[in-house]
């Protein structure tokens, strides 16, 4: 769709809250258009942060991938060599063609907010090409938190489940890369690659 391109929106729902786009916005408003589909109302500029039409009455929308806005880049990995951190930033250069990384701060607890403020999208639902954060105690995380690189996203019976790679350091200056499955769990937030 073009940046300035018009849309006609006819009616309104809250769903799964969306945090990025170009106005850095965080909503859980979803306008359907009347040509079929939703959008986030981060990505429209609709004069109001409020509904400016009426609500979907008995709609449940499949869910929607959110938009991947780009946010401020680094061109170092700033972490140190064998950490989490500096595993999920490398996956990200490498996933991203060699190009850049985020420009995040902070333990990896804080990275969705430093995410957010620093212009990139962060989403509550697992999505693949994406770092995923762990606040402590989700996954046996320490206290500063943890993060690992999406690598895909499966739905089974009993709910969503991440692939992530990770990489640990046993202090010696060898570097492990693994990979595993872990379930989605209240608490983990990811950091979407455009």
């Amino acid at each position: 769709m073009d940046d300035r391109a018009r849309v006609v929106i006819v009616c309104y729902f809250r769903g799964e809250a969306f945090s990025g786009g170009p106005y850095r916005l965080t909503t859980n408003i979803w306008n359907r258009l009347d040509k079929g589909g939703y959008v986030t109302d981060a990505m429209l500029d609709t004069g109001s942060d409020d509904p400016v039409v009426p609500r979907c009455e008995g709609e449940t929308p499949a869910p929607v991938a959110p938009a991947r806005a780009t946010g401020k880049k680094a061109q170092k990995n700033p972490a140190d060599p064998g950490s989490p951190t500096w595993g999920a930033l490398a996956k990200w250069f490498q996933v991203s063609g060699d190009q850049y990384y985020p420009a995040l701060t902070g333990p990896p607890k804080d990275w969705g907010n430093s995410a957010r403020a620093a212009g990139w999208t962060v989403a509550e639902r697992p999505e693949p090409r994406s770092i995923v954060v762990f606040q402590p105690g989700i996954d046996r995380a320490p206290p500063p938190g943890h993060v690992a690189w999406v690598d895909t996203t499966a739905s089974r019976r009993d709910g969503q489940y991440i692939g992530i790679t990770e990489v640990h350091s046993n202090g010696d200056g060898l570097i492990s890369w693994s990979s595993r499955r872990v379930k989605h769990s209240p608490g983990m937030t990811y950091i979407l690659l455009p």
